[in-house]
C-alpha cells in the first residue's frame, strides 16, 4: 500500500477530492481526512492522509497552496505545483531532493501536453519510482473528467512514484 500524505489544502480542497476520487478509480484508497476514515474500495492501493505536521514513514508527499511548514525527510518523494512559491521555498530550505514539480510551465517535471479529448501527461526528465526504477520521459493518458491541471498532475505523479503507469 502506497502512502499519500496531502499538506496544504485547506481552502476549496480540490486538490484533495481530486486525488481521493483519482486513486479510488486507480485502486481504492483508505483515507483518513479530517477526523473521519473510510475505504473507498476492497483491498486498496493506496493509503490518503490529509493535514499532518510530521510524517514518520516513507510516503508521498503533496503540498498544496496552503502549505505551513513542515518537516519532510529526503526519502520522501513529494509533488508540488511548479508555480507554488511558498511550498518550494520549504522544499529548499529542507534540502529535498525528490521532487516532481507540476505545471504547464516547459521546466516542470509533469507537464500536460493535451487536455482534449483525454488528458495525456509528458514526463519531461527521468525520474526514480519508489522502488528504484527509473522512469524515462514519455507520455501518459489520465482518464478522469477534473477540470483542475495540478489535481490531475498530481495523481498522475503517485501513479508513476508508485510505480502504476508506463509510458505508451
Amino acid at each position: 500500500m502506497q502512502n499519500i500524505v496531502i499538506c496544504g489544502d485547506v481552502g476549496e480542497r480540490e486538490l484533495t477530492e481530486t486525488i481521493i476520487k483519482l486513486c479510488e478509480m486507480n485502486g481504492g484508497a483508505i483515507v483518513s481526512d479530517r477526523g473521519r476514515v473510510y475505504e473507498t474500495n476492497e483491498n486498496p492501493k493506496f493509503l490518503i492522509v490529509t493535514d499532518i505536521k510530521k510524517i514518520n514513514c516513507k510516503s508521498i508527499v503533496i503540498l498544496g497552496e496552503d502549505v505551513e511548514d513542515i518537516e519532510i525527510k529526503n526519502e520522501f518523494a513529494v509533488i508540488v505545483e511548479g508555480e507554488n512559491t511558498r511550498g518550494l521555498e520549504i522544499l529548499k530550505k529542507q534540502g529535498c531532493q525528490n521532487v516532481l514539480t507540476c505545471s504547464m510551465n516547459g521546466r516542470a517535471t509533469l507537464s500536460m501536453s493535451s487536455v482534449y479529448p483525454k488528458k495525456v501527461m509528458s514526463l519531461q526528465r527521468s525520474i526514480q519510482t519508489l522502488d528504484g526504477k527509473i522512469i524515462e520521459p514519455c507520455e501518459f493518458k489520465m482518464d478522469c473528467d477534473a477540470e483542475e491541471l495540478y489535481p490531475v498532475l498530481a495523481v498522475g505523479g503517485i501513479m508513476i512514484l508508485s510505480g502504476f503507469m508506463a509510458g505508451d
